[in-house]
């Protein structure tokens, strides 16, 4: 055993500390108080103080224990004239002593620690890394913000990195910007490069010459999946990054196909953005090879100029179609329209494993494979938990390339809500004024999880932006597109839902938010968005920036905050979840495959190759209990109702709702408002309001309690006149109902429905509604919003016609129809 002891010689006092064994705590805190004598200084009292009790022990009880040390040291920067006073006083005794460099800290504590190169800054000084872990978890827990565990430690892990607890607390109010301490990782880019020359492909002469004018090579990923089959009919599931040159695979097996004379091309996309955005890349890119390119995206039936000029055609070579739009094809039982298919491009295919949308991906799939049980299927994704069992699923060859092209920094910001335009606005400008070796500027795409905090944020920027959601018309959407693709718009600020596979070719990904709506993003939605950093042909370095609000909840009973989320998000990995569907879609996928196949074993088999588990017998029986179909001697056969369920794709539930009302007789404007609410309203001046109430108001109309707040005792006597007269028209005309439950009981929705309806039908456009309800109520929405509810409703129309015919109900079918031809315009 060791024994040393640490004298601190301050002006005040002199304390002695024993160290037995190098331990941090000593034996007992001494106190010495010298005397001058004619031989020197030398003892004159000493304290001990143990176990909070005060001794005065005799000073030789000192003199024998500084005789029987090992080590004496003295802590550097005491006072001068004490430190001389102890020297002289070992001296004096034949001792020595050596001057050390202690933490003051754990002094301060009666404590010991030696600071040494691993030591912390800390206000102009060092101290030993224990005591700055303790005055970080001090900070943190006195602060008025509840920080995550995860994101203390993740804290902790900076300070011990940087050994400065100084740049460490910096990250708490990131006024300025420390990139080396906001970066969580870096992922490197692979640098392999591909050998596989174009010019060697086996593929048409002009089909070759066009990608030649792009370049000579393939990507790693392309030549990966040329060894693998592609231009010999192979089926591949293709997961790699994005920007990796997934797409070019669909095409070179598609466009081949079409030139060998082999079939059509299919291309299936999750989003009508993403079908516009590759239907006018595709007419662009494949007009010149003599190839017709149609859109399909759904009943798309409310005429609008947009629309009007795309072509539509079935007999078009290729077809780019929402998942819905193509399905739509097959459930009326024209897939023979769709002529010889030679290939099926699926992007972004992990879609399937999507808990509301994914029975109907499913369900495509497998009704394209038997109507078309020839093609060629290349499925795409950036994001796939278990690719294997999905290729085996698919059963189609799995071709994996997990490298990035561009290297991608990733960044946590800790922030206040306050702070977070400043801290996009610095990024974004920033970024814009970078140009890569490429030649292109930085551009930011921002993502938030809403379409109002799109706007919001939009206009907040001292940066020119712009709003891109699925509230937008297409054309608004189609102008962000071109601005950002020739680089004259800095930043496009869009939610987590629409732009994830959307074509933007940005640098810097920034989240304002980690949530999707009031949910927080899962893994898959996470790595897509922030895939969309850094392009291999305009960028040297994607960037990701997450701006976390420490204690931030969407919902009450939200167990994680967004710190917390943040860093799950960026540790985490993709889990696989076996998908199983509810017992509505998988009545609803039974009744849109008994509409290309009358074969029971057919039916069966088809069911048999889809994701979920499908007891097809026991749902059969139900829906000929329900008369949507019947079975005879091994045949199927949907009803007139079952044809008409499946071709809308109408829920069981749904469908029972339209007949029953249609044989109560009820109106058809009422039969669909009460289907489907038109909700997604806000009040125009919400802001006003809120100041003038003193309230923080939800925006949308129909949230919460928006309407009891606004309508409360005496608050709309504090508007002024021009607001209130616009708010009490649009209580009078929607909330003007008896329903004990008013205003939740939904009477408000179905009327303002009715109202948006009726509009159109005096010949407004999606944008003059808005227009109008924001003239008439002080309240607005987004044109993209009204043309999809518009569209919808007139789907709904087309159900109750066609039921209503069905139960010759021929007043009800005539005024579906009228109504119908009036939304169509």
């Amino acid at each position: 055993m060791t024994l040393w002891i640490l004298i601190i010689a301050d002006r005040a006092k002199i304390t002695v500390l024993p160290i037995r064994d190098k331990m941090k705590r000593p034996l007992f805190v001494g106190e010495l108080v010298m005397q001058t004598t004619a031989t020197g200084p030398r003892p004159h009292k000493f304290k001990v103080v143990l176990n909070n009790k005060e001794e005065l022990h005799p000073p030789s009880e000192l003199t024998e224990l500084l005789r029987t040390a090992d080590r004496i040291m003295i802590a550097k920067d005491g006072d001068a004239q004490q430190t001389a006073a102890v020297v002289d006083m070992l001296q004096g005794f034949q001792l020595r002593a050596d001057i050390v460099d202690v933490c003051r800290f754990c002094l301060l504590k009666n404590m010991f620690n030696f600071l040494n190169r691993r030591s912390v800054r800390y206000h102009r000084e060092k101290i030993c890394a224990d005591c700055a872990k303790d005055e970080l978890s001090r900070v943190l827990s006195s602060s008025q913000v509840t920080y995550g565990e995860e994101v203390c430690e993740r804290l902790e892990e900076i300070l011990l990195s940087t050994r400065d607890l100084d740049r460490t607390l910096s990250m708490l109010s990131p006024e300025e910007l420390d990139h080396e301490l906001t970066r969580f990782d870096s992922i490197a880019a692979n640098t392999e490069v591909s050998t596989s020359m174009i010019r060697d492909l086996p593929i048409n002469r002009k089909f070759k010459d066009l990608l030649l004018q792009k370049s000579d090579v393939l990507l790693p990923v392309q030549s990966i999946s040329v060894e693998n089959g592609l231009l010999k009919g192979q089926n591949q599931l293709v997961t790699s990054v994005t920007a990796t040159g997934k797409t070019l695979i669909g095409e070179l097996a598609g466009i081949e196909n079409i030139l060998r004379r082999k079939g059509k091309l299919l291309y299936l996309v999750p989003l009508v953005a993403l079908a516009n955005q590759k239907y006018d890349q595709f007419t662009d890119r494949y007009s010149g090879l003599g190839i017709q390119t149609s859109i399909r995206v759904g009943s798309a039936r409310i005429k609008a100029s947009k629309t009007d000029s795309m072509r539509r055609s079935l007999d078009s070579d290729i077809i780019i179609g929402t998942y819905e739009g193509i399905d739509y094809i097959l459930r009326i039982g024209a897939a023979d329209m769709l002529g010889k298919v030679g290939t099926v491009v699926v992007d972004e295919v992990h879609t399937i494993e999507d808990s509301e949308r994914g029975h109907r991906l499913d369900g495509v799939i497998a009704r394209l494979k038997y109507s078309a049980p020839d093609a060629q299927f290349i499925y795409l994704s950036a994001t796939v938990a278990k690719p294997e069992i999905m290729a085996k699923h698919l059963n189609a060859k799995l071709i994996e390339y997990e490298y990035r092209p561009v290297p991608i920094e990733r960044h946590l910001v800790l922030c206040p809500e306050h702070s977070k335009i400043n801290i996009m606005t610095k990024l974004a400008r920033d970024e814009y004024s970078k140009v890569s070796s490429k030649g292109h500027r930085g551009q930011t795409i921002i993502f938030t999880n809403s379409r109002r905090n799109c706007h919001r944020i939009s206009e907040a920027l001292s940066i020119p932006s712009a709003p891109y959601h699925a509230g937008l018309t297409s054309q608004e959407r189609k102008k962000v597109e071109v601005g950002f693709a020739k680089g004259r718009l800095p930043v496009v600020v869009t939610t987590a839902a629409l732009a994830a596979g959307v074509d933007f070719p940005a640098s810097q990904v920034i989240f304002d938010s980690l949530a999707m709506g009031i949910e927080w993003l899962n893994m898959q939605e996470f790595l897509q968005m922030l895939g969309r950093a850094g392009r291999p042909d305009y960028h040297d370095l994607g960037e990701v920036v997450l701006l976390a609000v420490p204690g931030k909840r969407y919902t009450g009973d939200q167990g994680d905050t967004e710190d917390t989320v943040a860093l799950k998000l960026l540790k985490g990995e993709m889990l696989h979840t076996k998908v199983e569907y509810g017992e509505e879609e998988k009545l609803e996928e039974i009744l849109a495959t008994a509409a290309i196949t009358s074969s029971e074993k057919d039916l069966i088999k088809i069911h048999g190759d889809m994701l979920a588990g499908y007891a097809v017998d026991v749902l059969v029986r139900r829906l000929e209990r329900q008369k949507f179909l019947y079975r005879k001697k091994g045949t199927i056969e949907l009803t007139s109702f079952g044809k008409i369920a499946a071709g809308h794709f109408l829920s069981v539930s749904r469908a029972f709702l339209i007949r029953d009302a249609v044989l109560m007789d009820h109106d058809p404007l009422a039969i669909i408002t009460n289907l489907e609410f038109f909700d997604g309203v806000y009040f125009k001046y919400v802001s006003r309001i809120s100041a003038a109430l003193n309230v923080n108001l939800p925006s949308r109309v129909f949230q919460g309690a928006s309407l009891d707040i606004l309508f409360e005792g005496e608050n709309m006597g504090k508007l002024d006149i021009s607001l209130r007269e616009q708010l009490f028209d649009f209580a009078s005309e929607f909330l003007a109902c008896s329903c004990r439950d008013s205003p939740y009981c939904g009477c408000a929705e179905r009327k303002f429905s009715e109202k948006i309806i009726m509009i159109r039908t005096e010949g407004y456009d999606p944008a003059g509604i808005v227009r109008k309800i924001e003239n008439l109520y002080g309240i607005t929405a987004y044109p993209g919003d009204v043309l999809g509810y518009l569209d919808s409703a007139v789907r709904n129309l087309d159900a109750v016609e066609m039921i209503a015919k069905t139960y010759s109900k021929r007043e009800i079918a005539s005024e579906a129809r009228r109504l119908k031809k009036e939304i169509e315009g």
